[in-house]
């Protein structure tokens, strides 16, 4: 018996903090200064907490693009240096109850590039340096991974990197003509199976992509 389909409704979920975030989870976790250590007892007694323990959390810069959101977080490389970290993203939810539930994130970053030591800038983005990152809940049969269409065409195979507590997660670099196939399409599906071998087909929506992605080229051309 072959596995069954089943198509989910979504919902489009518009908030300004909406990833943990995908792109600081792939992107910049080389570039991440590590805080103090929690159980670390403090040299002088008594003394004030230092400006490293007081710094806020950094905030997001969003830009709402229809269905998309560019988002923006400054932070720190190991040199010292203030770095900008951009994506774009949407997260496709469903109704649990009274909750809205996520089924599947997608976020579009630029693949960070190799130190050098160099503070020349960078110049065009290129569509090859772009990579999309998904998360989709626990429970997925692995092997299968998860396809994203553009319309009713098959654009993207990603293959599943890692699971953890917050779901699957699947990474893959996007060409020229993924990224033109993506920006085109007004909806997209994206296809994963389940372990109990159900396929799932997560309906989302494109529309706004194109001008995130054109906000994401002029944030990483200046």
């Amino acid at each position: 018996m072959p596995p069954l389909n089943k198509t989910f409704s979504v919902q489009i979920f518009g908030s300004a903090v909406f990833l943990c975030s995908t792109l600081l989870a792939f992107s910049a976790i080389a570039q991440e200064q590590p805080g103090p250590a929690a159980n670390t007892p403090s040299s002088t007694q008594g003394s004030a907490p230092t400006a490293s323990e007081q710094q806020p959390a950094p905030q997001a810069r969003v830009q709402k693009f229809d269905d998309w959101y560019y988002r923006c977080i400054d932070g720190k490389a190991a040199d010292g240096q203030t770095t900008t970290n951009c994506e774009v993203a949407q997260i496709a939810t469903v109704k649990q109850g009274d909750q809205d539930v996520n089924i599947l994130t997608l976020a579009i970053a630029k693949v960070p590039p190799a130190s050098s030591g160099s503070s020349q800038k960078v110049e065009k983005l290129p569509a090859s340096e772009l990579v999309v990152t998904t998360l989709v809940p626990l429970n997925m049969y692995l092997p299968a991974g998860i396809s994203i269409d553009a319309g009713d065409k098959p654009v993207v195979q990603l293959a599943y990197r890692n699971c953890n507590q917050a779901g699957c997660w699947a990474q893959q670099k996007l060409d020229a003509r993924m990224v033109a196939a993506l920006a085109k399409a007004s909806d997209g599906t994206g296809h994963v199976q389940m372990m109990n071998g159900q396929r799932v087909n997560i309906k989302f929506s494109f529309k706004g992509l194109s001008g995130a992605l054109d906000a994401l080229e002029k944030s990483v051309s200046k």
